[in-house]
């Protein structure tokens, strides 16, 4: 038996019960207890970000699936974002797969319609195993979201070798519900009736322990759960129906039933009758039918007189629905077998873990002096970056267009966009920033932050809600947890700044290669937003180049420095001048002035004008004109945040904007139709070979 338990806490359960626990009370306690299930190292934490709005309908509440907030006309939009990736390390196409099959599970059980997916994926060095995991990865997205017909709109793809042994496979989800039928994941009464549907089998035993603790390297698959997307569908559709005739919904994710029924009870008791719950293995032990993470399982709270009515909607499909114990008033949760006590813990025991604080110490960066790189030499590793290819060769193996609601696809702006029930447009987008984290945990926090910010305001919307996943090593290295903390404090504070609530979110700890070495700090977050007023449709043509705010020479924590290392300064977050550029960006797009626009940050300047050469464009940059470093480097390389290249046809409008609202832009040069190159001063690069890299990369590679 495989336990994540400390003795210290092995002792608790002692002194509560009174007694040595029973073989499957301990692997009970041990998924409620897991970080991946109890967040009992980050809770005291993340109490500190916002989580409440004029708009919030559904925060971070205990034990509630995903976060809901007002989007008018009696709609609410529920957000929610997972990772799966431990299994994806081990089986990268059900790990993936089960990801998005689990955070649709998480959107439905609000009672809400799933209406777009985000993918953000992190892999090491392009190897034999990173083409592996990439190539599954990506299949198994593709596998489970294009059969259940919910767009993949957007996402990011990094490479990094910190992923080298641990990929990072993280999954957003957004949803839509009339507001006044949003279904809770708790129940507030006794005497309900335990409905499950869907069969329970051997895989994903012990996903939640799995997920707690770094990669063994020894046979782990049995804890990866397995896709089945066509019963998936049915559990959406049927789930959807139902959602209005039934008290609570709860997902089967990690713990299974051992989490299911404790954390849906809410600290009132259960009764389980394991012999009751329908079998996909007919010899399954009763310990091993608690917490087997079988997919496409719902739980649901159902008043008696309904239950029958309930099992006949999943009857119709030929699918699993038994009625397997109730909701009781004695806060204790059961499991019996052919009425044997096999599990019988109180209900506070399980949800009430001790709350870990862990010595915390900053790690002593080295400030690197800056290195002197030629400037084509950096142009070239830059700009053929495997981070800064077009990622089609990904996105055109997702169906980013069923339900006909995405109206910017992916590749086509820095944020996706769909259309929802009420004519609105929905901006999402995902951020995460390794680089900078390994660096500045607490810059890092606020730049993510601010960076999602900017890119819904490319398209011309303003940020209303955001999820975000902490991603980390191991939380009792001090160095790794004050990372963390600083992380927190940083999406806190932007968060506070921006007034966007923080409706949910995820912690992943134990992310670790196989010496032991932590990955890179990525804290993610992803933002919801609303376009205001006319929505941005980017589109390359001749016209003066515009960048709004100032460049400083802030080289550590970008691309640059991650390839030629070196960097000297950190980037700062001002968060006011991302405000006030954002301001800009919409106001231009909602006058008319943007033919094409995006933020500044990977890659920096030079990255931004990647997608225009990519066009084949020509760029004239005057280098005396980019306002801030007089470094050539730091003008083309810097990440420092509050930046957006605009290309218009009325560059005075920007100006005398920009003096207006208090912050600086100048006209840096001209976008030309007479083929791919970049004008630099009086330095012609050209930009053929790097162009033909950004669409031949993925493809060639794999």
């Amino acid at each position: 038996m495989i336990l994540t338990l400390s003795k210290t806490e092995m002792e608790v359960v002692r002194r509560v019960l009174g007694r040595e626990p029973k073989e499957a009370e301990w692997k009970l306690v041990d998924a409620l207890w897991s970080e991946h299930c109890s967040y009992k190292s980050s809770k005291v934490f993340l109490r500190s970000l916002p989580s409440t709005g004029p708009n919030v309908i559904m925060s971070v509440e205990d034990w509630q699936d995903a976060g809901a907030v007002d989007v008018g006309d009696g709609l609410a939009l529920v957000l929610k974002v997972e990772s799966h990736n431990h299994p994806s390390a081990i089986d990268p196409f059900n790990g993936a797969a089960t990801g998005v099959g689990g955070i649709l599970r998480d959107i439905i059980s609000k009672g809400a319609k799933p209406i777009a997916l985000l993918d953000m994926i992190r892999v090491g060095k392009l190897d034999d195993k990173g083409k592996w995991l990439l190539k599954n990865i990506i299949s198994g997205i593709g596998f489970y979201g294009n059969s259940v017909g919910v767009p993949v709109v957007g996402g990011e793809l990094s490479f990094d070798e910190t992923y080298n042994d641990n990929p990072l496979v993280d999954v957003a989800c957004a949803g839509i519900v009339s507001k006044d039928s949003i279904v809770p994941s708790v129940v507030r009464e006794p005497g309900l009736r335990l409905v499950l549907a869907g069969f329970t089998g051997l895989d994903g035993l012990g996903g939640a322990s799995f997920a707690s603790r770094k990669l063994s390297g020894m046979d782990e698959i049995g804890a990866v759960q397995i896709a089945d997307p066509f019963a998936g569908k049915i559990i959406i559709d049927v789930t959807l129906e139902i959602a209005k005739e039934v008290e609570a919904i709860k997902d089967l994710g990690g713990g299974g039933l051992a989490v299911a029924v404790t954390e849906i009870a809410n600290g009132l008791g259960a009764v389980v009758n394991l012999e009751r719950v329908p079998l996909r293995f007919k010899y399954l032990s009763p310990e091993d039918i608690i917490i087997s993470e079988t997919q496409e399982r719902m739980l649901f709270a159902v008043k008696p007189e309904k239950v029958e009515s309930v099992c006949a909607k999943f009857r119709e499909y030929n699918y699993p629905c038994e009625d397997i114990g109730e909701i009781t008033a004695e806060p204790k949760v059961r499991f019996l077998y052919n009425g044997e006590p096999v599990a019988e813990l109180p209900s506070d025991l399980l949800l009430s873990p001790p709350l870990n604080v862990w010595p915390a110490e900053r790690k002593p960066r080295k400030r690197e002096p800056e290195r002197e790189v030629a400037l084509g030499e950096a142009l070239r590793a830059v700009l053929t970056h495997p981070d800064l290819v077009s990622k089609e060769w990904a996105y055109s193996q997702f169906d980013y267009e069923v339900g006909t609601s995405t109206v910017v696809k992916p590749g086509q702006g820095d944020s996706a966009v769909v259309e929802l029930p009420n004519g609105k447009y929905l901006a999402l987008k995902g951020d995460a920033n390794q680089d900078l984290c390994a660096e500045d945990a607490y810059e890092c926090g606020k730049a993510i932050v601010a960076e999602a910010y900017r890119n819904l305001a490319t398209v011309g919307a303003r940020g209303i809600a955001l999820v975000d996943h902490l991603q980390f090593g191991d939380p009792r290295k001090p160095h790794v947890y004050q990372d963390f903390i600083d992380a927190v404090r940083g999406i806190s504070e932007a968060s506070k700044f921006f007034s966007i609530p923080v409706v949910g979110g995820k912690v992943s700890f134990h992310n670790e290669d196989k010496n032991g070495n932590p990955i890179k700090p990525t804290p993610l977050v992803v933002m919801a937003g609303l376009v205001e007023g006319k929505l941005a449709r980017n589109r390359v043509e001749e016209g003066d180049l515009v960048l709004i705010g100032e460049t400083r020479n802030e080289l550590a924590g970008t691309l640059f420095s991650r390839i030629f290392g070196g960097g000297g300064e950190v980037a700062k977050t001002r968060l006011m001048e991302d405000l006030i550029a954002s301001n800009l960006v919409i106001k231009g797009i909602n006058e008319g002035k943007i033919i094409w626009n995006k933020d500044v940050s990977k890659g920096g300047l030079a990255g931004a004008l990647l997608p225009i050469l990519a066009k084949g464009f020509s760029v004239r940059i005057s280098s005396s004109q980019v306002i801030g470093t007089s470094n050539i480097l730091g003008k083309m390389f810097s990440e420092s945040g509050g930046r957006f290249l605009v290309l218009t046809s009325d560059p005075q409008w920007f100006m005398y904007q920009a003096g207006r609202m208090g912050i600086q832009a100048s006209v840096i040069g001209k976008v030309t139709k007479d083929g791919s190159k970049l004008v630099l001063d009086n330095e012609t690069f050209p930009m053929d070979k790097i162009v033909e890299n950004y669409y031949s990369f993925l493809e060639g590679s794999l």
